[in-house]
């Protein structure tokens, strides 16, 4: 029973986390940058077309608006997701868009009971 109990709490958050990947991804897709928006950190790491800037958040959701306005979303498909060594979670996706399709890769790290946006890069 105590091994049944372990498991379940050891798999949870990933069970959460992957649904609100998918809550990022229809984020994505929508080119909703209010609900990208909810994801960030206060200071975030974005790339975007390989000019990188460390922005707070509120520039930050300006630039991925700009973004969307220029390049007019149309769906997003999770290629991959993970975590790495330093228990920061990634998910790879594809964003297709009027102007074609782009990478994109998104790292979060736990903060309090949230995943908030650390890093975030979208290149062709």
């Amino acid at each position: 029973m105590r091994t049944a109990a372990f498991i379940i709490l050891l798999i949870l958050p990933f069970s959460i986390l992957a649904q609100d990947y998918a809550k990022l991804g229809q984020a994505f897709t929508d080119g909703n940058t209010s609900a990208v928006g909810k994801w960030l950190s206060p200071l975030v790491d974005l790339s975007l077309e390989g000019k990188t800037q460390s922005l707070g958040r509120g520039d930050c959701k300006s630039k991925i608006q700009a973004f969307f306005n220029e390049n007019s979303p149309r769906s997003f498909t999770k290629v991959h997701e993970g975590v790495s060594g330093n228990d920061v979670h990634y998910m790879i996706g594809e964003l297709s868009t009027s102007t074609g399709i782009y990478r994109v890769t998104v790292y979060l790290q736990k903060s309090g009971e949230e995943f908030e946006i650390q890093s975030m890069e979208i290149d062709k």
